[in-house]
């Protein structure tokens, strides 16, 4: 039996008027086709340049300041929450960074769920991309959600590299001349540190990298090399040159790192919410 061609009509009228009804949206706003989208919401375009602003206006004196920085969260949502809710009990904690792996599939949802915890965060917040976060359309909604996958920005006399150094996901090699000339002016600041979310003895180095990422923390004096990726705490001399790398835990067991810069020293702690 054939469906009368008024009820296809009558179905169109419908859909129209519950499309108005709810404020005009668009049918790609009313019905998910792609688990792929890749159209960020306006209120969270360039979160790194507005959380920026956060950061500059809470200098402080003295120079001392503590941060936290969180790596792999992929779909740990509840851990992750466990983690915002500690840090906001910190008054230490001035800032925090996410090292790469924000998703795990690079879906717009996993973005959105990640942003959707991070808003009860009551301190600024940075990220950086990670290999994960190259899955898919990937790339394309971290920039348009976060920005640039390379930059930096200053703290307290102190200098933060976020360096993009995924080779595999991204197919293309890190800019290590981007990476040089921001650790050039090392005499400026009285810490640098440089966040990268593969170590570079990581499974995506060859030798010829590794070495070349090695020489520019010792050339440039860097205080502390930071990184996620390998899911489980490191911290030593690795390579016996005066540079020492950090490999924070990634949150499935509610961890996270606390780094707290004094003039003399840096301290690192392992948190567990």
């Amino acid at each position: 039996m054939k469906t009368p061609k008024s009820i296809y009509r009558y179905f169109s009228i419908a859909l129209v008027a519950i499309t108005i009804l709810l404020g005009g949206q668009s049918c790609s706003k009313l019905f998910e086709y792609s688990p792929y989208d890749a159209n960020v919401e306006n209120d969270q375009l360039n979160t790194n340049a507005i959380q920026l602003q956060g950061i500059s206006n809470q200098f402080k004196s003295p120079s001392d300041f503590s941060f936290a920085v969180i790596a792999d969260v992929h779909y740990h949502y509840t851990s992750l929450a466990s983690i915002v809710k500690q840090i906001n009990n910190d008054p230490e904690i001035d800032f925090v960074i996410i090292a790469g792996d924000i998703s795990d599939q690079a879906l717009l949802k996993e973005y959105e769920l990640f942003y959707s915890v991070m808003k009860d965060l009551n301190k600024p917040y940075l990220t950086l991309i990670g290999n994960h976060d190259y899955n898919a359309n990937g790339e394309k909604i971290y920039k348009q959600m976060f920005g640039e996958t390379n930059y930096d920005f200053c703290f307290q006399n102190s200098h933060f590299v976020m360096f993009d150094d995924v080779f595999w996901e991204s197919n293309s090699t890190p800019d290590f001349e981007w990476l040089k000339s921001k650790l050039e002016d090392k005499n400026q600041y009285e810490h640098q540190f440089v966040i990268a979310h593969i170590p570079p003895f990581g499974d995506q180095f060859d030798d010829e990298s590794e070495a070349k990422y090695v020489k520019l923390m010792d050339d440039y004096d860097v205080s502390l090399s930071i990184h996620g990726h390998a899911h489980s705490y490191l911290a030593r001399d690795y390579y016996k040159d005066g540079v020492p790398y950090l490999v924070v835990p990634w949150p499935k067991f509610a961890e996270y790192a606390k780094i707290s810069v004094k003039e003399n020293s840096i301290i690192h702690r392992i948190k567990k919410a």
